[in-house]
């Protein structure tokens, strides 16, 4: 087992559920423009750096001939994104089974949520899924001047807890986690269960590469 004093986590994929609605907003976005429906699947593949790069990518991969999009347009899927957004993303977001529990588990530790998500969304779903008082810091997408995998928010996430780099570990379910993590000098865990395989996750190298949320126990105290 490996010590650590600071858990630092993305949501996600992570702590939460949300690809359902994620896609489902997406795919509205997507139909005020006119343009084609994407699948679960692809729009997972897209998520994890934040709405601007999710709908400049979702916007390439629906056009006829995968175009990016210009300014003018990204700017318009920003705005119908984040709208669609506030209204969908409670529709079918959970939890992962045993976040609450595994998160009580390690009350005495310090935590943060790291993520790209715009800040005041993260708020707003922590709020809602009774986990808000779980968290020392929430270090959203616009929190800083830099996203992951950038180190920029595992680092500040770190100061913030009052502590150093190789007290924390960096929790994620993309490479954007465990890079970030690596490069601010924390230990990372991939988890597979969120949108990227356990096989793509492995060719990052975690630290520690977890199935279940809960067996965050089994390998940290």
């Amino acid at each position: 087992m490996i010590k650590v004093e600071l858990l630092l986590f993305d949501l996600d994929g992570t702590l939460i559920d949300s690809r359902a609605d994620l896609a489902r907003s997406v795919n509205l976005m997507l139909t005020d423009l006119h343009r084609p429906q994407l699948s679960e699947a692809q729009v997972a593949g897209f998520v994890g750096d934040g709405v601007r790069v999710l709908t400049y990518r979702c916007l390439t991969a629906t056009d006829a001939h995968q175009q990016p999009p210009d300014k003018e347009l990204h700017e318009q899927a920003i705005r119908l994104m984040h709208q669609h957004y506030a209204e969908q993303m409670y529709v079918a977001t959970q939890l992962y089974p045993q976040v609450k529990a595994t998160l009580q588990h390690f009350k005495a530790k310090r935590k943060a949520v790291v993520t790209s998500k715009e800040e005041r969304f993260t708020h707003q779903i922590l709020e809602h899924f009774g986990i808000a008082e779980d968290f020392d810091c929430i270090i959203g997408g616009d929190t800083v001047s830099a996203r992951k995998p950038n180190p920029l928010p595992v680092i500040t996430a770190i100061h913030q807890l009052g502590g150093t780099a190789n007290q924390a570990l960096m929790v994620g379910d993309s490479e954007n986690d465990i890079l970030a993590g690596r490069d601010a000098g924390a230990q990372t865990c991939g988890v597979s269960f969120g949108f990227r395989t356990a096989e793509e996750l492995q060719a990052y190298a975690p630290d520690v590469l977890i199935d279940r949320f809960d067996k965050l126990i089994e390998n940290f105290f």
